[in-house]
């Protein structure tokens, strides 16, 4: 039975919207259910990127991106407000030909002894600055437990990481491969110890030097599931230039032994940028296409099955002839409820830097859309997008300000501000 508790402190648990039980039977449970709506500007003048968030128990988000070109992570509550800041000044800066580049985190995962594991990826593949991105495992709020480079020998980006159910981490991504080495594979899978030791690291693609993982998930037998863009040459285009991509969906076993790969295109570029598990065991993977060459990109959404068969599909018209340059999609999640598939992404208008945030609603079942929501005048740019759901079964994720500063949005459960 929960108390009642002094009017000061229901005051304060109606600002924060967090209850902590105190029913013996259930010590420590924090129910978190505020009922808000938000757009809250985060960092100075476009010194700060967002790309990855996650819901935590407490009624917080951690969100992971860059901050004067290092690696940043940021901690708020319920409401938006901002809880703790980091950026990780022990990361150098790239420094190459074309001046100083960017080392940012890319992904995040929390971790079980409630700190968080995160990956880096330099914001240039030029071999003149020889950088490569790192594994960074933090405590509750954010301070340093330890650091690890991915390989050097070649740089490597990290894309996506996560904690498995064995307590590890497995990192995927790509890394630098110049044309003129066709044989080399460009994708990479690598699982590194909870103390940041690596434990193996294998690579995957063909002849050409632009295969990428954008995102892993790990399936119930132990392996992993990454998808991302398998390069191959054309007809207009070769390897040495700039060649075609397919959507890739690759799965492995638990040492990343190669089980079986499936790559899904037409005659353009193609690419799979995030990947969930549904409630039948299928995936959801969201994603972008050209229906032709010369035509805009189009967000995609397929379901997929364990070997990467198509189960069914959903894209956006063919904007050919109109002012949309098109479309995509970058991130997804799935509903508590596991009803409903919601993917975050961006519309791409004239003029040509007009580039705004979009989330669609699926039926997770048929892949039939829902809801669509635009919010014009929050102006994004990174390419990649974080969302989650939120305590109130809204909607939270990253946006931008017309003057590119990062902004935190916070929907109701159908987009809506």
């Amino acid at each position: 039975m929960k108390k009642l508790y002094p009017l000061l402190s229901v005051l304060f648990l109606i600002y924060w919207g967090c209850e902590e039980s105190e029913d013996p039977d259930t010590p420590n449970i924090i129910e978190c259910s505020l009922d808000t709506l938000f757009s809250r500007e985060v960092g100075g003048a476009s010194n700060t990127d967002g790309y990855d968030i996650v819901r935590l128990d407490d009624c917080g988000y951690v969100g992971v991106g860059k901050r004067s070109s290092r690696p940043w992570i940021m901690k708020i509550d319920e409401a938006g407000n901002e809880i703790w800041s980091k950026i990780f000044e022990e990361v150098p800066i790239p420094q190459g030909d074309f001046g100083s580049g960017h080392q940012y985190a890319t992904a995040l995962d929390a971790t079980t002894d409630g700190g968080f594991v995160l990956c880096t990826s330099v914001s240039t593949n030029h071999p003149s600055y020889n950088s490569t991105g790192f594994i960074i495992k933090t405590d509750s709020s954010g301070t340093t437990e330890w650091i690890t480079e991915l390989p050097s020998n070649r740089a490597h980006h990290g894309k996506d990481i996560i904690q498995t159910v064995e307590g590890d981490y497995v990192v995927v991504g790509t890394w630098f491969v110049s044309s003129a080495e066709t044989s080399e594979k460009s994708a990479f899978m690598a699982r590194y110890t909870e103390s940041g030791s690596l434990s193996w690291i294998e690579h995957y693609g063909g002849a050409c030097d632009e295969d990428m993982f954008n995102a892993v998930i790990q399936k119930d037998d132990g392996g992993f599931i990454a998808v991302g863009q398998f390069e191959h040459e054309g007809g207009v285009y070769n390897c040495d230039f700039y060649g075609y991509t397919d959507l890739w969906f690759v799965s492995t076993d638990s040492e990343g032994y190669l089980l079986n790969e499936s790559m899904v295109g037409g005659p353009a570029w193609e690419e799979a940028t995030d990947i969930v598990m549904l409630m039948d065991g299928s995936f959801a993977v969201s994603a972008k296409k050209r229906h032709t060459i010369n035509h805009p990109i189009n967000a995609w959404l397929l379901s997929m099955d364990m070997t990467g068969n198509i189960l069914w599909e959903w894209d956006e018209p063919d904007y050919s002839g109109g002012l949309r340059l098109g479309d995509d999609l970058q991130d997804i999640i799935l509903s508590g409820d596991s009803q409903t598939i919601v993917a975050m992404g961006f519309t791409y208008d004239l003029p040509i830097d007009n580039i705004v945030p979009n989330v669609w609603a699926f039926d997770a079942a048929t892949g039939q859309q829902l809801w669509t929501n635009s919010y014009g005048g929050e102006t994004g740019g990174t390419g990649r997008a974080g969302i989650v759901e939120a305590f109130d079964q809204g909607l939270l994720f990253f946006g931008y300000t017309n003057g590119k500063r990062l902004k935190i949005i916070k929907t109701d459960s159908e987009g809506n501000m």
